[in-house]
Order: structure tokens, then C-alpha cells, then sequence
């Protein structure tokens, strides 16, 4: 039984170049002959693979300067990334650079992407959705990690809050400017103030714009439950992210 089980055989092995660092595991192949048997007989043959080290290194450790990423791609076109670094622990204590290529992947690619060269964790503005503890694992031959982020995304569509939804043309104030108001010929005193007349343009009142947004991480296991930030009640000012995206629907109106 696996709970009686005891230490029967104990090997010491001796490797004869240095590795330097990590190496690429070594296979073992050997079996187990017992006094008496049929030297023809069929012997089963194990074979053990053997991570070959010149250090004793225990963990892969990825660090990063922040765990919470407030994705402003889909507003603004430009990817946020935060940056990561993965080393190598020794029993002692010591950091390590790694020798090898990592290996990586985002668990969720619908709410974080993980770089090719897993140097960095990022959005680009494809993503469909926020999350809390979405996981990135990270590999390095037999060591694994993993690191757990919170997502905010932007919940659409966006509100356009106006201070003014009533604007009216102001009376008794004009501008100059249009194509009428840059002198021809010349004119007598009577025509060129008719002419500065026509030239002008009205002048209408204006209000501010204000664009906000909701920001939410959904729930991992499919619920419909969202996590707001920093609550269901506030509305975060995005109008800086999108003025350059604003557009009215008819030009013609306002």
C-alpha cells in the first residue's frame, strides 16, 4: 500500500561537464534484475528524466510592479502593458537570471494577453471584457508560476452628459468672418458697411461636453455580477481619452 511504502534503493549520480545553469533534463534508463531469473527473460526498463543543475533552484518568481490594469485601449486605441520579469530562486536564497526561453499564457485571452516573449502582460483594445484574478502562468522547465490580475474595462456605451441641451443662436451678436467679408474692389462708405454686414456670422451659445464611463471586471465563473470601480454609483471622466474620437452626428446642427 502507498502508506507502507519505504525508501528501498538510493542512487548517487555524478554528472562530468558543468551544465552551466539550468540544462536540459537528462534521461536515466535502467531496470531491476533479481537473483534467479531467466537472464532471457523480458525486463522491464524504466526511464527517469533528471534536471541537471549546477545551482539548486526552487522557484520561478515573475515580478511585476502592479497587479491592477485599468484598460483604456478600447477608448483609445493605444495598448497598456505592464512589464515582467521572471527569475530563477535558489535554495540559499540567491535570484537568478534564466538561462532558457520561458513559456506563458493568459488563461482568459478575452480579458489579458501575455507577450510571445513573456516579458510583459498587456491589453490592446480587443478584449471583451474585465475580470478579478485573471491568471497568467509561467513555466520554465519543471518550475511553474503563475500571477493573478484585476482588470477594469469600460462598460459601453459611454454617456455624453451635456450642460446644456437647449443652445440658441445669440441675438444681437456677430462675428466677422465667411467668404463675403474680404474687400473686392473699391467701394463707397455705404456699400462696405453693407458688405461687413453680410460678412458676418452669428454668434451661438455654447456648453460643455463631459463623456463617462463605467469601469467593471465580471466574474470569472460566468455570473452576471460586476465589480465596479471604485462603485456601482460612480462614473470616472474619459472625456480626455475620447475628445479626439468625439464626433457630432450632423455638422449641420451643432
Amino acid at each position: 500500500r502507498a502508506a507502507d511504502s519505504a525508501a528501498f534503493l538510493h542512487l548517487d549520480l555524478a554528472v562530468e561537464n558543468g551544465t552551466g545553469g539550468l540544462a536540459p533534463a537528462r534521461p536515466l534508463t535502467w531496470q531491476v534484475e533479481y537473483p534467479g531469473q531467466d537472464p532471457e527473460a523480458q525486463k522491464d526498463k524504466l526511464v527517469w528524466e533528471i534536471q541537471v543543475s549546477e545551482r539548486d533552484v526552487r522557484a520561478l518568481v515573475p515580478l511585476v510592479q502592479e497587479l491592477e490594469i485599468l484598460n483604456t485601449a478600447p477608448l483609445t486605441g493605444v495598448p497598456r502593458a505592464v512589464p515582467v520579469k521572471l527569475v530563477a530562486v535558489e535554495a540559499g536564497g540567491g535570484v537568478a537570471e534564466l538561462t532558457e526561453p520561458p513559456g506563458c499564457e493568459s488563461a482568459d485571452k478575452q480579458v489579458l494577453q501575455v507577450s510571445d516573449a513573456c516579458d510583459a502582460v498587456f491589453v490592446g483594445g480587443k478584449e471583451s471584457r474585465g475580470a478579478r484574478g485573471a491568471r497568467v502562468d509561467f513555466w520554465s522547465r519543471r518550475l511553474h508560476a503563475s500571477l493573478r490580475f484585476t482588470v477594469w474595462a469600460p462598460l459601453l456605451p459611454l454617456r455624453v452628459q451635456l450642460g446644456d441641451t437647449a443652445l440658441e443662436q445669440v441675438r444681437g451678436w456677430r462675428l466677422p468672418g465667411g467668404p463675403e467679408s474680404a474687400p473686392a474692389e473699391a467701394e463707397e462708405p455705404g456699400e462696405e458697411a453693407e458688405r461687413r454686414a453680410r460678412g458676418c456670422r452669428p454668434q451661438y451659445q455654447r456648453t460643455a461636453v463631459r463623456v463617462l464611463a463605467h469601469f467593471v471586471a465580471h466574474p470569472l465563473d460566468g455570473g452576471r455580477h460586476l465589480a465596479y470601480l471604485p462603485g456601482p454609483d460612480w462614473l470616472l471622466d474619459v472625456t480626455h481619452l475620447v475628445a479626439g474620437r468625439t464626433r457630432v452626428q450632423d455638422p449641420r446642427v451643432a
